[in-house]
Parts: C-alpha cells; sequence; structure tokens
C-alpha cells in the first residue's frame, strides 16, 4: 500500500502500521514514516536558483580599499611594538651585563 504523504500525526501513526505490516522492522518503519512526514512539509519548497555573482560598486570598492588601509596599519602598528619591545629587551640585556 503507498503511504499517506501528510503531516498529521493518524497519517503519521498510520504509515507506521503499514511499514510493519509490510514486514519492515519497528525503527526503520518510524524512520520511513518520519521521512514520508518530513517530504509532506517541504513539499513545493524548491531550492532557488544560483544568481550570477554580484558586481562591485563604487561602494563596495571603497569599503574594500578602507579595509585593506586598516589592514596595512595594524600591520605597521604590530611592526612598531615588534620593535619596541626588541630595543626594550635589548636594554634589559645590556643592563644586566653592567651590573
Amino acid at each position: 500500500m503507498p503511504l499517506i504523504k501528510s503531516t498529521s500525526k493518524k497519517a503519521f501513526g498510520e504509515n507506521i502500521k503499514r511499514e510493519i505490516s509490510a514486514g519492515k522492522p519497528q525503527k526503520q518503519s518510524v524512520a520511513i514514516a518520519y521521512a514520508e512526514k518530513n517530504s509532506a512539509e517541504h513539499k513545493g519548497h524548491k531550492m532557488k536558483k544560483a544568481t550570477a555573482p554580484m558586481k562591485a560598486t563604487a561602494t563596495m570598492n571603497t569599503k574594500m580599499q578602507e579595509n585593506k588601509t586598516k589592514h596595512e596599519t595594524h600591520k605597521e602598528l604590530a611592526e612598531h611594538h615588534m620593535m619596541k619591545a626588541k630595543m626594550f629587551k635589548e636594554k634589559m640585556m645590556a643592563s644586566k651585563g653592567k651590573k
């Protein structure tokens, strides 16, 4: 017998009964009933077609340039801090050597 494509509890239970009477194990029958229920829930829901990539606008180009500038600024700042830390370490080593 064909299964009922519905989201109702009654149809769900009937589908389980039909599958068990067809000789399938209970767990498999429940899984099939859930699959039918999910199929009924999603019927009519079609996947959207892929769209063409968006063209870059002037605003997007400006934002990309700002982000690039920020990245470069952060990189320069990190290099500056690394140099200061190196100089501080050298100064500390030199002061330990004098004692």
